[in-house]
């Protein structure tokens, strides 16, 4: 039996490394005891990872022959709603003042809480898709039971809970941004230990239950090791410093999605018609294309497009890229182009979360069939 058959989107190497990332990147925060090479390494893959994986989606969706016919048929999904976010986020920063009585940092703040609502979303939505899609090699079917299952401990445990760690360590974004108190003062130091540990075992209980109920059920091993990652890392959200987790978190993200994509988009092939019977086989015996030219030129772009992107967020101080490029970061502070650079920054976002949902939408038949011609494809 094969690592395909086993139930690995890939292989067990390249889903331990990519997928399934939240593990040992936890284990590796934990060993490495100097913040300077924790931070080190966070740079690089900030360099690496964090464009790649934001226009991974964008690629599935427009450079792969795959989804052509699917971009045909679901113009607004791929073409209209996209250039309208566009547009609408440049519109709210462009705006005259005398026509929107808002301030320019107050409508960054505004579309700073909605990418903070709409990425809390989003990184939950990724966990449960990812689950799905183990769920899906291994049972093509599974129990309502199970699907709500997972959705729980997706939002539960992967959204609410990572949120309420944050509130309880005073560094989430509602704070840093005066929206909601610091529990600091409200609490008391005494009372700040306490809810820690209690979200700790709830976490632990959660993740025990989950982990408990896919092996009675003879789920894949893949999805039961990344059941066991989402609760390693809601663990690490109580129990490591803020800025060790935000590292782990967002890496583990960044990996997962370009993991997924780099397999697709490395399987993408011109379509024939004698190849459309054996693309739609879910297993094959044959080796997957290589994905290796897309994951190369994903995080060429990346590298490249950083110090452009980051400028949005130029005010927090600490940014990787006044490090690496201070001339360059300090001409786009002060360039014509700052405002353009802060709303495309802020657009390409929203836009992979609209995108990622697109092409990854399993519940539409058509996206379905786009998608699983690149995830289960061989080499033929």
């Amino acid at each position: 039996m094969n690592d395909y058959t086993k139930g690995w989107i890939r292989s067990s190497s390249w889903d331990s490394f990519w997928l399934l990332s939240g593990i040992w990147l936890t284990f590796l925060f934990l060993m490495l005891d100097s913040a300077h090479l924790q931070e080190m390494f966070y740079a690089t893959g900030v360099f690496l990872f964090w464009i790649s994986h934001r226009f991974s989606s964008f690629y599935l969706a427009w450079g792969t022959q795959a989804y052509k016919p699917l971009r045909r048929a679901m113009k607004k999904r791929f073409v209209f709603f996209p250039i309208f976010i566009t547009l609408g986020v440049l519109a709210v920063l462009y705006i005259p003042e005398s026509v929107l009585a808002f301030t320019f940092s107050e409508r960054i703040f505004g579309l700073l809480m909605i990418d903070f609502a709409w990425g809390a979303h989003h990184f939950a939505a990724q966990h449960y898709g990812i689950l799905r899609l183990y769920q899906y090699l291994r049972k093509e079917k599974s129990t309502p039971s199970t699907k709500k299952n997972d959705r729980i401990f997706c939002w539960g445990v992967g959204g609410v809970l990572i949120i309420i760690a944050e509130l309880l360590h005073g560094t989430s974004f509602l704070q840093e941004k005066h929206v909601l108190p610091n529990l600091l003062s409200d609490l008391g130091i005494e009372g700040i230990p306490l809810l820690m540990r209690f979200g700790t075992l709830l976490v632990v209980g959660s993740t025990l239950f989950m982990v408990r109920n896919a092996w009675l059920e003879n789920y894949s091993l893949p999805k039961i090791l990344y059941l066991f990652g989402i609760g390693l890392m809601a663990v690490a959200a109580f129990q490591l410093d803020p800025f060790q987790f935000l590292m782990l978190w967002t890496l583990q993200h960044w990996l997962a999605a370009l993991g997924l994509a780099t397999h697709m988009g490395g399987n993408d092939l011109k379509h024939d018609e004698k190849h459309k019977n054996v693309f739609l086989k879910k297993y094959s015996d044959k080796k997957f294309w290589n994905p290796w030219p897309v994951l190369i030129c994903l995080c060429a772009f990346s590298v490249a497009m950083t110090p452009f992107f980051e400028i949005e967020a130029v005010s927090a101080g600490a940014l990787y890229s006044e490090q690496v490029f201070p001339a360059l970061m300090k001409w786009l502070q002060n360039s014509e182009l700052y405002t353009f650079l802060v709303g495309i920054g802020l657009a390409t976002g929203f836009l992979h979360y609209w995108l990622d949902r697109a092409v990854y939408r399993f519940s539409d038949l058509q996206t379905r069939k786009s998608a699983l011609q690149l995830l289960f494809t061989s080499k033929i």
